[in-house]
C-alpha cells in the first residue's frame, strides 16, 4: 500500500514589521544628518546677527562722532572787493553753530546770496571739520535810480551805499525796464567807443524815447524810433567834428528823418543866459 505524499509546507515568510517600525527604522541615519544641518543654520544666523549688531554698533558710534564734530574752520575762496570776511562771519554765525554733518548747505547758500554784493555762492563739506565756500561777487556796471546798481546781466542790486560807484554811468527808466536800458546802453557804447566817447547818463522816458548825456556834457535826444540808426548819425557828426572844440556844443537832437540839430552854448555866442542858444540843422 503506497503512501500518499503531502506537498511540502511553504517556507516561512519573514515577519512583517509593524507600521511604526517600518517607518522609523530606516530613517534614523537621515534624521541625525538633518539635525546637524539645522544646527549649522542656527549657528550661521546667530553669527550673522552678531556681525550685523557689531557693524550697526560701529556705524552708530561713527554717526554719533560725526554728529558731534563741530565746524572748526570756514574756508573762503574767491576774489572779494566789496565784502569783508567779518561781514560773512556775522551773516553765518547761526548757520555754522552746529556740526559739519548737521549744517544745512542750502540754507548757508541762501544766507550768503542774500548779501547785496554776493552774486553766487557754492558750499560744500570738507571733512573732518571744515566748511568750504566759493563766492562770486557782483560786478557793478552802472547806477540805477537813486541808490541801486546794475550788474552785467542787467539785474538790480542795492548795497548799503553807492558812494564808491559814483563814477559809473547813471541809467534810469520805468519799473522793470532795467534789462532793456542796460542792453541799449551796451549797444550805444559799442558805437561810440571807437571815438573815445562815453555815456554818462542814459534815460528811458515813459513814452519810450531815449535821452543821454555824454561824458563831455553834450546832451543827446535820440527819440524812440530807429534809435541805433540815429546814433550812427551822431557818430558820423562827431567824426566830422574831430579836431574842433566840441565843448561849444550844448545839445544834439537826432529826432529828424535825416540829419540832426545842434544847439550851441550861449556863452560862446556872447548871448545872455536868459536867451535861447543859437542852433543849426546839419543834414547827413
Amino acid at each position: 500500500m503506497t503512501r500518499e505524499r503531502r506537498p511540502a509546507a511553504p517556507a516561512p515568510r519573514p515577519p512583517v514589521p509593524r507600521s511604526n517600525e517600518a517607518l522609523h527604522a530606516p530613517l534614523r541615519p537621515t534624521q541625525s544628518r538633518s539635525g546637524n544641518i539645522d544646527l549649522l543654520r542656527v549657528m550661521t544666523v546667530l553669527c550673522a546677527l552678531l556681525i550685523l549688531g557689531a557693524v550697526g554698533l560701529g556705524v552708530g558710534l561713527a554717526f554719533d562722532k560725526a554728529s558731534a564734530q563741530k565746524i572748526e574752520r570756514v574756508n573762503l575762496e574767491g576774489a572779494l572787493s566789496f565784502v569783508t570776511r567779518e561781514e560773512i562771519t556775522v551773516a553765518l554765525a547761526t548757520e555754522v553753530a552746529t556740526s559739519l554733518l548737521a549744517v544745512d548747505l542750502a540754507s548757508v547758500k541762501d544766507v550768503l546770496e542774500a548779501l547785496p554784493w554776493i552774486r553766487k555762492a557754492e558750499v560744500r563739506r570738507q571733512w573732518p571739520d571744515t566748511l568750504h565756500i566759493t563766492l562770486e561777487e557782483e560786478i557793478p556796471i552802472a547806477r540805477w535810480g537813486a541808490a541801486q546798481l546794475l550788474n552785467q546781466q542787467g539785474q538790480v542790486f542795492q548795497p548799503a551805499t553807492t558812494l564808491e560807484q559814483q563814477a559809473l554811468p547813471q541809467l534810469s527808466g520805468p519799473d522793470h525796464s532795467e534789462l532793456k536800458v542796460m542792453s541799449q546802453y551796451q549797444e550805444f557804447n559799442q558805437l561810440l567807443y571807437p571815438l573815445g566817447v562815453r555815456i554818462r547818463d542814459l534815460t528811458l522816458k515813459p513814452n519810450g524815447s531815449y535821452e543821454l548825456t555824454l561824458t563831455n556834457g553834450i546832451e543827446v535826444r535820440v527819440g524812440r524810433e530807429d534809435v541805433l540808426e540815429r546814433l550812427r548819425r551822431l557818430v558820423l557828426f562827431l567824426e566830422s567834428e574831430q579836431g574842433r572844440d566840441l565843448q561849444n556844443v550844448q545839445a544834439i537832437d537826432l529826432r529828424y528823418r535825416s540829419g540832426l540839430a545842434v544847439a550851441w552854448r550861449p556863452v560862446i555866442s556872447g548871448m545872455t543866459p536868459g536867451q535861447d542858444p543859437p542852433g543849426s540843422l546839419v543834414t547827413r
